[in-house]
Formats: structure tokens, sequence, C-alpha cells
């Protein structure tokens, strides 16, 4: 059974270390959603490193999420990340994100969302799981990333944008090609400061499959929509 990293819907006790803390502890990296929750594992992970690399120059297909808090613009890598960039257009053209409510905030390091609604009802994607690709990009920040369970391979519909340098995120330079890491498969080219907003709500203290991550207030994405192809 899958666990949630982010939630079990972006843990995953991944050799790879996640980047960035939180009141001294350690961020737990995102993980492909399924149901019921499970209590994900936790990761140490490093500080992020000083610095923000530039922002990856993609020309692929922009999709928008029209969020509650604003709309969130994201450009995809259809040449590094062609068979999850494909993926992830297909669930926004079928309505898979539409109402899709982020349930997991942790701040300084990612914002998720996917496969839950604003109850944190569980729906699921109906997709096969997507080959690892991990290759090519990097966990700059304004990333848009596929979630994934602990073995390589299990990404399926669950996304998680970095808030900041997530380089524990991608995969080792001396691993085989594709076995570590997370899918990085676009970027936020408009809305940043609509993510940075939403990674600042107000928390439930207790509730959500990540205690003290969830918002306070639901956030959702009111719609998935793509606003340029290829």
């Amino acid at each position: 059974m899958k666990r949630f990293l982010i939630a079990a819907v972006l843990g995953l006790a991944l050799a790879s270390p996640a980047l960035a803390q939180e009141g001294g502890q350690a961020a737990q990296p995102p993980a492909e959603a399924t149901a019921p929750a499970e209590t994900p594992a936790i990761v140490e992970v490093l500080a992020p490193a000083p610095g923000e690399p530039a922002t990856p120059v993609w020309t692929g297909p922009e999709v928008t999420l029209q969020t509650s808090m604003g709309d969130i613009v994201v450009v995809l890598d259809t040449v590094g990340a062609p068979k999850t960039s494909a993926q992830f257009l297909k669930l926004v053209t079928n309505g898979h994100y539409n109402g899709s409510a982020f349930y997991r905030i942790e701040k300084g390091f990612v914002i998720q969302f996917g496969d839950l609604d604003a109850k944190l009802k569980y729906r699921p994607a109906n997709l096969p799981n997507v080959p690892l690709e991990t290759a090519n990009n990097k966990h700059s920040r304004g990333a848009l990333s596929l979630a994934r369970a602990d073995e390589p391979g299990s990404g399926q519909s669950t996304i998680f944008i970095s808030l900041g340098e997530n380089s524990g995120l991608d995969a080792k330079a001396d691993a085989p090609p594709n076995t570590t890491g997370y899918a990085a498969f676009g970027h936020v080219v408009s809305g940043m400061e609509v993510v940075d907003a939403i990674a600042a709500v107000e928390l439930a203290p207790e509730s959500g499959p990540f205690p003290g991550k969830l918002p306070k207030e639901p956030v959702v994405v009111k719609k998935a929509l793509v606003t340029k192809k290829e």
C-alpha cells in the first residue's frame, strides 16, 4: 500500500534526502496519494543551499490552475519529462484536478495537491503510474513535480510545487538514470505570489494527513485548464 508522502496523497522513505527544515523537524519527501492514509516515514533532510538557480526556459504547453486564492500558470517540459507531462495533461483535460485541495503546506519546502478534495476525500486518477523521469530537471523554486511512493515509477497524479531550492529531491548523480529523486516536469511562470500566499495561510494544528500542515480554511483548485498548447 502506498504511503502518503505528502500525505498519502507531494511518505516516501526516500533514500535521497528531501531539502528543507521547519521548526527543527525534518521535512518529508512528497508521496503519491492513496486511501486510506498511512503515517509517513520521516527522512532526515539538509537545510536548503543559499541562492536560487535560474528559472528553466521551457516552451511546452501551459496549464493554468485557477485556485481559490488566484491563478498559477505553469509551463511543462515535454522534452525532458515527456511521459510525466503527458500524464498531467490527461489529468487536466479530464477534470481530475478540478476541486482538488492543497492538503500539505510545508513552509519553505512544498505545497501539495492532487487527489484529495476540501473534505479530504480521496479521488482516484484512474490512470496507470508513470515511469520515473528524473534525468534532466532540477527542483528550483517554482518547480512543478510528481510525487511518488517508495518505488521508482509509482507516481500517478499527486503534484507538488517547490517553495525554494530543493536539490535533495533531485536524482542522485551517482545513481542509475531515472531510479532516484522526483520528476520535475514543469515550472511556475506566473502566479508565484499566489503560491507564496498559499504557503503562508494559517494551518490547522492537528488536522489532515500531515498533522499541522493542512490549511485551516480550504484552499482549492477550482479549475485546471490548458491555456496554451505546444
